[in-house]
């Protein structure tokens, strides 16, 4: 529920408008049911895959076959689906909600949490356009490098030893 990945769905007919995407969605949460019921509702059942559980080796494939990677969870607090993405050369299009909009820099944009026009919106402007979404793949590849884990800990030590000073 807190990944809201219904506002995805919505989004998807704005979308549709102007450009010939898909939908695609990984992992066996709960709201699977719910969301194939929406994407019926609103007749966009067709453009919408459920890939279910996708083993770590083959998320790779996933990430490949996709044009934008889109997160619309307030709920992130790192976002790990996000940084692959990224380091898979991906643009992103994220809610401005907790770690996410560290995630964004020249790689992609931000939306209002829930505002669904906005999001179409974004996601059309990416999709649209063949230019910025290799420069925005080229700059997430770039920043997600930037959160390996050796370099993390690296920040999370010199943090743990300011404080103690």
């Amino acid at each position: 529920e807190e990944k809201r990945l219904s506002a995805l769905v919505w989004a998807l007919p704005m979308v549709l408008n102007e450009t010939d995407a898909q939908l695609a969605l990984v992992g066996r949460g709960n709201q699977r049911e719910p969301l194939e019921k929406l994407a019926a509702r609103i007749g966009v059942a067709e453009r919408v895959r459920f890939l279910g559980f996708v083993p770590d080796e083959k998320m790779p494939q996933a990430y490949a076959a996709a044009d934008v990677f889109a997160m619309p969870s307030v709920a992130e607090l790192q976002s790990i689906a996000t940084l692959e993405a990224m380091a898979t050369g991906l643009p992103v299009v994220l809610a401005d909600a907790m770690a996410l909009p560290h995630l964004v820099d020249e790689n992609g944009y931000l939306f209002p949490p829930g505002d669904v026009p906005e999001l179409a919106r974004r996601l059309i402007t990416v999709l649209k356009d063949g230019d910025l979404r290799e420069r925005f793949g080229k700059a997430s590849r770039e920043l997600a490098l930037t959160h390996d884990h050796q370099a993390s800990l690296a920040r999370f030590e010199q943090i743990y030893d300011e404080v103690t000073r």
